[in-house]
């Protein structure tokens, strides 16, 4: 737990000018409400087998297979793969892997049995995440949500 508070006046010590202030107990139980709500169910089928079966299909181009890769393990900074089943998630990176290395892939996406229009979502929410690492600033925009989080109560209960 010392080395949670470490880390936070290490990394993020421009956005805690002061200790940080949230106490562990009240993080754990944090945690323990979301497990709660989420029915504590944590189990999470990852996208890369079916990312590997798929790229052998495809060819096995290694450069292609490797930006699927990347682009899959940054998927997981969304909540795509709570929204769609990794197959559906693997073949929206080879897609956005294709594109990027001018791969002409329609034959074989064509000749696919899956809902393109869920792929499509899939490489949408892909896009609008690096939109946003485009975009952002954290430095700039930590201390404004940092105001919203609510504060913790230190005084005991009477």
């Amino acid at each position: 737990m010392d080395s949670c508070h470490a880390v936070v006046k290490n990394k993020f010590s421009y956005a805690y000018t002061t200790e940080f202030q949230y106490r562990i107990n009240q993080v754990l139980e944090c945690e323990f409400y979301l497990l709660e709500n989420m029915d504590c169910c944590l189990i999470v089928y990852q996208p890369y087998r079916p990312l590997i079966q798929y790229g052998q299909d495809l060819g096995g181009d290694s450069e292609v297979l490797q930006l699927a890769w990347t682009i899959v393990n940054d998927s997981l900074r969304t909540d795509v793969c709570l929204l769609y089943p990794p197959y559906q998630i693997a073949l929206a990176c080879l897609q956005l892997a294709c594109v990027v290395h001018n791969r002409d892939c329609k034959q074989w996406f064509a000749e696919l049995n899956t809902d393109m229009d869920h792929i499509m979502g899939v490489t949408s929410h892909l896009l609008s995440l690096y939109e946003l690492w485009k975009n952002y600033d954290e430095k700039k925009e930590i201390q404004s949500l940092l105001q919203k989080m609510p504060k913790p109560n230190t005084q005991p209960p009477r």
